[in-house]
């Protein structure tokens, strides 16, 4: 039996293949047509196809998904789940269909005058991740100021913008893992310094942390609100309780996330119902609280957009998988990139130690004809 992981290469990705197959499951990465060609029946595939870096939907590929179920696949983070995930407008109708609680979220479109929009708020887009274009208003003034801001993206000239209700405080939450019928992970994240978005892209800082009291069911609650088996669910701290934030169906999480006594790999494995050996006891455990810093070079000089990134196949037969730089992102202990891989498809490319930075050599300009 195969279980795929069904979209990029990211770290989280390649440190779920690997985890995978020490405990004995045939775990690979592969983008949907590769699934297409490699996947058959009593096979799995996990769709992990995350935002596209322009905002405005999800990686190719989903509609492909569909197509795995009907050979035999069983299939995990099924396309409408995935799409409730990542389309905040949708997440917001299924909790509130499903009567869980989630900030006040109106729906702005281009033109029109946000005159409904309760103060203060934070504007983001319908698809968002890593904190893009999310900006926080305080008076009318502030929402003026960034509504007009947004109005050059292309994403909010095509779907609007979301104007959900601040809850304070804004620079710490809770992110829980779920996979399945149970909560397999959690992390307190903080905002870093001069920042109050809690995104790790931006500074922000994980902790271990123990379960606080309801946000388990919660976070199950939230999940199968949207019909999504593997998500993380960020909850904040409301009038004694909790409120949904949002939920994301390409969470990225480490073993900073690791709750007491739980194998944070193997338990995902448990909650979806994928057999494997027990680890052996103690093995994740490594590196839990240090905070890995992923700076990639090439020929010992920081990455710049034009160098590729190669990753080698995970699984024997597997191709290595490239892609060109676009774009740096981040700072030096955050570093991501923007990437365009050889599918074409672009996306946002968190480097892992299994990637490798190449530069390509200068090209020779052609001597002048005699």
């Amino acid at each position: 039996m195969i279980v795929a992981l069904i979209g990029s290469p990211t770290r989280t990705n390649v440190d779920l293949a690997f985890a995978w197959r020490a405990v004995g499951v045939d775990a690979r990465i592969l983008w949907p047509h590769e699934a297409l060609r490699v996947l058959g029946p009593e096979d799995v595939a996990l769709t992990r196809l995350d935002v596209l870096p322009t905002l405005d939907g999800v990686e190719p590929g989903l509609e492909l998904v569909d197509e795995l179920e009907r050979r035999g696949v069983r299939v995990l983070n099924r396309p409408p789940g995935m799409l409730a995930a990542h389309d905040k407008l949708v997440t917001r109708d299924r909790l509130v269909a499903a009567g869980l609680p989630h900030p006040c979220t109106a729906h702005i479109l281009p033109g029109c005058r946000p005159d409904e929009v309760e103060l203060p708020c934070v504007l983001k887009p319908r698809f968002g991740s890593w904190g893009q274009d999310v900006l926080r208003c305080r008076d009318r003034e502030d929402l003026e100021r960034g509504l007009e801001l947004l109005s050059s993206r292309p994403w909010f000239r095509k779907q609007g913008a979301l104007a959900q209700e601040l809850v304070e405080p804004v620079d710490a939450d809770v992110r829980l893992v779920v996979a399945g019928d149970r909560v397999v992970a959690a992390g307190r994240r903080s905002a870093g310094p001069s920042e109050w978005r809690t995104n790790v892209t931006l500074g922000g800082r994980v902790v271990r942390a123990e379960l606080p009291d309801g946000t388990d069911v919660l976070a199950l609650a939230a999940a199968r609100a949207l019909a999504i088996d593997f998500a993380g669910v960020d909850l904040l701290p409301v009038d004694g309780g909790w409120t949904i934030l949002e939920l994301n169906g390409a969470v990225d999480y480490d073993r900073r996330y690791t709750l007491p006594g739980l194998d944070p790999y193997a338990a995902i494995l448990e909650g979806l119902r994928i057999p494997h050996r027990p680890s052996a006891r103690g093995t994740l455990e490594e590196g839990i609280g240090k905070e890995v810093v992923m700076t990639k070079t090439a020929h010992g000089k920081p990455a710049r957009p034009g160098d590729e990134i190669v990753i080698a196949g995970h699984s024997v037969g597997d191709a290595p998988k490239t892609a060109v730089i676009l774009e740096v992102l981040g700072e030096p202990d955050h570093v991501r990139f923007r990437v365009r891989w050889e599918d074409g498809h672009e996306s946002i490319f968190f480097p892992g130690e299994d990637a490798i930075i190449r530069r390509p050599e200068p090209k020779r300009r052609a001597k002048a004809s005699a």
